[in-house]
């Protein structure tokens, strides 16, 4: 039978397995998961709306599974993740990284988009990543979206006082964003890659990822189409639904029964880098929108004075 031999075809699993790991990490489907930078990774990302949101997060809340979860803050029901915590530190509790000791939640103030993976050759335009998904045999084209939720002055801040300032959108080029540092001294550099013409206006961007269009399970490009809109993604993700499938201890286990076993687990694994984001796959998110707060209003601040 024939082989796969020579470095050629070495580099091309690599690549393949790449593809693979970013569309794993990144949610899949009609869902969105995060887009996350381990240090010294550098992503080429193209953002999809300037409606950014600027959000309370609860970050590395431990679910009743053992692992950690991120829960946006519902401005209607601020105190809704109080209800979730059990009497004894465990589920809804707030797993501190270096100690990992568990303290009561808190909320830190993040920015939210929606961006589309690209890549790029030497000497070729950037372009998009895309891999090849299977499902039950049969493989489907598909791009990689996701979630960005970043803290505001060490990612946002270059975004929404250079690149907004100068173009008035931050969707109209591609940039190159590297991590540097770990922990508190985290930072990201971003640099504008060069224009694509035909991605040169928000117009453009949105029409050619059918960002905002609803979603058809029959297409048989589907995967290559944004699946839902920032507001879409965090109605669900700040919902009552979602905090209620994570927090809620399993199978009809007393709260504080099953915090106390929790404890005694250790908690699972702490992932600094990036948090899990099953919860993709639990619900369909709904299709209303609330009114959350938009980072464009920071981003205006800076925008130049029209003559």
């Amino acid at each position: 039978m024939p082989f796969n031999s020579g470095i050629q075809a070495l580099q091309n699993a690599i690549k393949d397995s790449e593809k693979r790991a970013e569309a794993a990490q990144s949610g899949g489907g009609k869902t969105l998961g995060y887009i996350n930078w381990k240090p010294n990774e550098k992503k080429i990302l193209r953002f999809l709306t300037d409606d950014m949101l600027t959000e309370n997060v609860y970050d590395f809340i431990v679910d009743n599974s053992g692992q950690t979860k991120n829960f946006l803050q519902p401005s209607d029901d601020p105190d809704r993740i109080k209800r979730y915590m059990s009497p004894t530190p465990g589920i809804g509790w707030r797993k501190e990284y270096k100690t990992e000791k568990l303290v009561e939640p808190k909320t830190t103030k993040k920015g939210i988009c929606v961006a589309v993976v690209r890549t790029e050759k030497p000497g070729q335009p950037v372009e998009d990543l895309l891999y090849d998904r299977e499902i039950d045999g049969k493989s489907y084209p598909s791009r990689t979206f996701g979630i960005v939720m970043q803290g505001i002055n060490n990612f946002w801040h270059t975004l929404a006082t250079s690149v907004y300032s100068r173009y008035g959108s931050i969707c109209t080029l591609d940039y190159e964003i590297t991590r540097t540092g770990d922990g508190k001294d985290t930072k990201y550099s971003i640099l504008p890659c060069n224009p694509v013409p035909e991605l040169s206006t928000i117009e453009a961007v949105q029409q050619f990822y059918f960002y905002g269009q609803p979603w058809d399970e029959n297409d048989e490009l589907r995967f290559l189409k944004c699946p839902m809109t920032v507001h879409q993604w965090a109605e669900y993700f700040s919902g009552e639904e979602r905090y209620a499938h994570w927090l809620t201890p399993k199978d009809g286990t007393s709260v504080q029964s099953a915090a106390q076993s929790t404890s005694n687990a250790g908690l699972g694994e702490f992932h600094r880098d990036t948090t899990s984001n099953d919860e993709a796959q639990a619900a369909a998110p709904p299709t209303s929108q609330t009114a959350f707060a938009t980072l464009q209003d920071t981003l205006l601040k800076h925008a130049p004075a029209q003559s």
